[in-house]
């Protein structure tokens, strides 16, 4: 079409063109032909324009002899250029192709490593990365992870879902020789998938099934390129499952060799009591006075008592973060309530300091645990009890911190040290050097209160003691109590 275009252009302006701008008009037709329909078509529309230029405007017109050598110039001069100008727009179109798939590429590239960094769980980043490469590929994408012992692959995913068939024999020479298969590869390429390996050494490690594979040029290039880094980002998973798992191992150690040194020192203490003052009784029973032994009984009483609160802290605190927020029910409580059944327990016992509620009556309901609750409030007074000094009862109350409960217990002991938070409470560390205690009364509470979503305050009281408090979240206005 443009051939004739420039044709009849030329024949209508015969009279007021020379040669050199015919040449000039097909040649502007040839190199609009190299650009939009190839190169072959190009070489043909200069072919052409040799011939209708011969043919229709050189002497003697309309017939295809040439009757001087300038004109024989002219013609091969065009045809030179054509053909030189129809290789020059197929090379730059080429490179410029290659340019904007080389952006493209770096692009995704980009994009693909900004989305694998977000993830840390290696199921979730094996998939994300399955399907980013079927989006770079629009074809069928597989991983498959080795399985234990050596007994072959298993695909851990594939998108779409069904579409991939795992060759066993391909992916374990793959994954040992640490080489790619498929089109365009050094190793059978004859094949109809490309599969790679994530390492690049000889090893056991997870492969990449790409189906319907092709051997264009820098296609397997670009392939290896994103394998890599999806290679990259799943040893990073794995090195940080890996360290977490040290470091988890690590702490229970040290929870372990901390509760053994607790254990043989505060649990020793009482059971030597016990043992010395249940000795005396079989052997000077007779001799001592019913005061002694009395008094003697009291001790063994106490020391019994430690044990079981010290054993039910334990077993609580384990049993607390092993099921987490799975086995806690939530309801609307009473604080009036949970206080009162509280101290009415602790009145029960022999106590050497007096305790005293303070409710207001209009406080209103919490959502909590009462049962859970409650061993937080028991475990505040046992500590409570254990450092208080003077004539000034332990306070038990709840109040109205702008717009949000807060369950307290305040004391006249020596204190914590300067500027200590809830969140320095270590499992196991002793709150009180002069006192008996594996510190773990605190810990439960703290643990108790993350379990409500309420917030743990210890604070120092104007006039010496403490005042711990745990603070739940403000109820939303309007919320039905039913």
């Amino acid at each position: 079409m443009l051939l004739i275009a420039a044709t009849t252009l030329a024949g209508f302006f015969v009279a007021r063109l020379g040669t050199t701008e015919i040449v000039m008009l097909y040649l502007l037709a040839v190199i609009a032909t190299s650009y939009f329909l190839g190169y072959l078509a190009a070489i043909f529309a200069a072919i052409g324009s040799f011939l209708a230029i011969n043919f229709f405007f050189i002497e003697p017109r309309y017939t295809f002899e040439v009757a001087n050598p300038e004109s024989w110039a002219a013609l091969l001069g065009f045809l030179t250029v054509s053909v030189v100008v129809a290789s020059l727009v197929k090379r730059l179109q080429n490179q410029t192709r290659q340019a904007e798939n080389a952006r493209r590429h770096a692009e995704f590239a980009r994009e693909m490593a900004e989305n694998l960094a977000a993830l840390h769980d290696e199921g979730e980043l094996l998939d994300a990365g399955c399907r980013l490469i079927h989006h770079a590929t629009s074809q069928p994408t597989g991983i498959a992870l080795p399985r234990m012992k050596g007994e072959g692959f298993s695909l851990a995913c594939q998108y779409p879902a069904g579409t991939v068939t795992l060759d066993q024999r391909a992916a374990k020479w793959c994954s040992q020789n640490g080489q790619a298969i498929g089109p365009g590869s050094n190793n059978w390429p004859e094949y109809g998938a490309w599969v790679m390996p994530f390492g690049r050494m000889p090893g056991l490690s997870p492969v990449l099934v790409v189906m319907n594979g092709t051997a264009e040029q820098g296609e397997v290039t670009y392939l290896r390129g994103l394998l890599d880094q999806l290679a990259t980002a799943y040893q990073r998973v794995r090195n940080e499952r890996r360290a977490k798992d040290a470091e988890r191992i690590a702490q229970e150690e040290s929870i372990q060799n901390a509760l053994l040194a607790s254990v043989s020192h505060d649990m020793r203490t009482p059971l030597t009591a016990i043992l010395g003052a249940t000795t005396t009784l079989l052997e000077q029973r007779k001799a001592l006075s019913e005061i002694e032994q009395g008094r003697l009984l009291q001790s063994m009483a106490a020391e019994a008592r430690y044990l079981a609160n010290a054993t039910e802290n334990i077993l609580s605190l384990t049993k607390l973060e092993s099921s987490g927020s799975r086995d806690v029910v939530l309801d609307w409580q009473s604080p009036e309530e949970i206080v009162g059944a509280v101290l009415s327990r602790f009145r029960t016992r022999t106590l050497v300091h007096e305790m005293r509620s303070s409710v207001p009556q209009d406080i209103p309901l919490i959502r909590a645990d009462a049962v859970l609750l409650s061993q937080a409030l028991g475990n505040l007074i046992d500590n409570a009890l254990s450092v208080h000094h003077g004539s000034e009862p332990i306070i038990v109350g709840a109040e109205l911190r702008d717009s949000r409960v807060a369950l307290y217990v305040k004391d006249r002991g020596g204190g914590f040290p300067q500027n200590f938070r809830a969140e320095d409470i270590r499992k196991f560390q002793r709150m009180n050097v002069h006192g008996k205690g594996m510190g773990l009364g605190l810990s439960i509470v703290q643990v108790i209160a993350r379990l409500h979503k309420a917030e743990f305050h210890i604070e120092q009281r104007e006039g010496g003691g403490t005042c711990v408090a745990l603070v739940f979240q403000e109820m939303p206005s309007g919320e039905n109590l039913e």
